[in-house]
């Protein structure tokens, strides 16, 4: 009863403007969007300064999704709303409107405008990196520059990034242990810093100059601190208001703390990677729990337990990858698990294949898979240093070594020719195995060192990868060999520090190259290879966008992965083009 007090005068505020709203940027604002049976929200944006593409966001109550559109000259538009309850604010930076409640039937149009004013940030859409709070500083605060930085630049950072270190407090000896972790062959993933990696190795006196330094800086005393951006994505906001993202957010764990970063908890929903099967609906491998259907149409998820598998070491099996082949069936890789797994959907049926039977490899952990023409199952071996393969007539499993050591692969693509490529995560090169001939060749990044992540084959045969800790984009012409890398803005204002990093990457129907991007708290980024420029869409939430998917009509498939409340999001550059919340390749 208090609530339907409260809510009945910000119902009413909202219908009003529709009698007295007119929009110069939207002259078809009224217009409902080509999704039968939605509604469209349209109105401004008001704020005490100048601004560019403020945010409005839109969360259906009933079925826990998150709408989000960009202003242009601050005003907006907001098709294709679903039924429901809603809850509906505005943001920018650090500017906030107040939050309003509205129903929304099939058909309507409603009106509503939002004025920007300082206020907290909302615990939902905090990225982190944006927040100018009082612990946040820059680059050379959080790591004064020096030997050590430089070290700790081209070990640490280079795999983990500039957010890590900051989350440990240990004195000398405590970082000791840990830099002896990293350099220990017998460690569970083996050692991650020695020669002929993406890092390379640490003589002992760069090992005591690190350790000195990290407990310098990131000692048992030492203050929390905030890495802030230092710089911003050039946003075009005529682009960016034509598009729209929609998240179907999945259930919270008891007691999340939303501002923290998500990690791998049984019970927790945490999607990884997003993929579109025949009928249009989207999966994705989500943490200890198994995979997990969406169907957009609906808003509804479906869930496939995993089970526990004592066995294999940790009980709880965990699926990184995920493919799906042309019956449906959905393989995935176990990173925990030790297993490659196939569900039928229409039966429920599960069945899992052991890597490697004769448990000769330490602690295998799987990771990306794809498949071939024949429809076998190539996938890489981040622990163990291997490709493999499932065989669809044998359903046996075999591993290839790889020629450079401890090179961790990663991601993963198949090219028309059943060229098999790979990224190797530490070995900053891409690999790629004929599927035919098992023979392996190696193209190591102009940049060095180097994480390499994600890689993707183009319609044309160009190989495209993402570096991720060096802020670039990497292209390849395996016929020539020919490689150039692009940096992705932002870099720091004198260009030494990139704050970018490229993460899952795929190309549209017009070979436009998108991907992922987490480090200014996630956005999706298309660069144009005809004219190599950059297009920047960041999201609505904090995500480091592991992989992405794509759709026959260009919209985006991502994961929130990051944040703490997990969810399978849609990307609609040119919202004209959305006809149906289905989507199909």
């Amino acid at each position: 009863m208090w609530m339907n007090k409260m809510l009945r005068p910000l119902l009413v505020s909202v219908w009003i403007f529709a009698a007295l709203f007119a929009s110069q940027i939207y002259s078809d604002e009224t217009r409902l969007g080509r999704v039968p049976g939605t509604a469209v929200m349209f109105g401004s944006v008001s704020g005490p300064n100048t601004f560019t593409a403020a945010k409005v966001y839109a969360k259906n109550l009933d079925k826990n999704m998150l709408y989000m559109v960009y202003t242009n000259k601050g005003q907006y538009r907001m098709p294709n709303l679903m039924v429901g309850a809603y809850e509906i604010w505005s943001e920018h930076e650090a500017l906030r409107s107040e939050h309003s409640w509205v129903r929304v039937e099939a058909r309507t149009k409603i009106a509503a405008d939002f004025t920007l004013k300082t206020g907290p940030a909302d615990p939902l859409t905090l990225k982190t990196r944006n927040a100018k709070t009082g612990n946040a500083v820059s680059y050379d605060e959080l790591y004064p520059p020096g030997a050590g930085r430089d070290i700790a630049e081209r070990t640490c950072m280079s795999c983990h990034g500039q957010l890590f270190l900051p989350a440990f407090k240990m004195n000398k000896a405590g970082w000791n242990t840990m830099i002896g972790l990293m350099l220990d062959p017998n460690a569970r993933r083996g050692a991650m810093i020695q020669e002929g990696s993406g890092v390379g190795s640490i003589t002992d006196e760069e090992r005591d100059l690190l350790a000195d330094y990290l407990a310098d800086n990131f000692g048992p005393d030492s203050q929390d601190r905030i890495l802030i951006s230092e710089a911003e994505y050039p946003l075009d906001e005529a682009e960016l208001s034509k598009g729209l993202f929609v998240e179907f957010m999945l259930p919270l764990a008891p007691n999340t703390d939303l501002s923290l970063r998500s990690k791998a908890e049984a019970g927790k929903h945490r999607v990884l990677e997003p993929h579109i099967d025949n009928s249009g609906n989207i999966w994705g491998t989500n943490s200890f729990i198994g995979v997990s259907k969406l169907d957009p149409r609906t808003a509804e998820y479906s869930h496939y337990p995993f089970g526990i598998d004592r066995v294999n070491g940790n009980p709880y099996i965990q699926a990184h990858g995920m493919t799906i082949d042309s019956r449906d069936n959905i393989f995935w890789i176990e990173f925990y698990g030790k297993h490659v797994g196939r569900l039928n959907p229409r039966t429920g049926q599960m069945d899992r294949f052991p890597m490697d039977p004769e448990g000769k490899i330490y602690n295998i952990q799987g990771h990306t898979p794809d498949l071939d023409s024949k429809e076998n199952v190539w996938f890489t071996v981040i622990t163990g240093n291997k490709m493999g393969v499932w065989d669809r007539k044998t359903e046996k499993i075999s591993l290839y070594e790889i020629p450079t050591p401890n090179s961790f692969p990663y991601g993963i693509d198949v090219d028309q020719q059943d060229n098999v490529y790979f990224a190797e995560l530490f070995g900053c090169k891409v690999g790629v195995i004929n599927a035919n001939t098992k023979q392996f060749k190696e193209y190591p990044a102009l940049a060095s060192p180097c994480s390499m992540n994600r890689v993707m084959v183009d319609k044309e045969g160009i190989v495209w990868y993402s570096l991720v800790r060096s802020g670039l984009l990497g292209r390849l012409d395996p016929k020539t060999g020919k490689q150039k890398e692009y940096p992705v803005l932002p870099f720091r204002e004198d260009r030494t520090v990139p704050l970018s990093n490229p993460y899952g990457i795929i190309a549209d129907h017009k070979n436009k190259v998108w991907f992922g991007d987490q480090g200014l708290g996630g956005a999706l980024i298309r660069f144009d290879p005809d004219t190599e420029k950059f297009s920047y869409y960041p999201l609505p939430r904090k995500t480091d966008n592991p992989n992405i998917d794509i759709s026959g009509k260009g919209a985006i498939i991502y994961t929130s992965r990051s944040s703490r409340q997990a969810a399978i999001g849609i990307f609609y550059p040119d919202v004209t083009q959305m006809t149906s919340y289905a989507v199909f390749r």
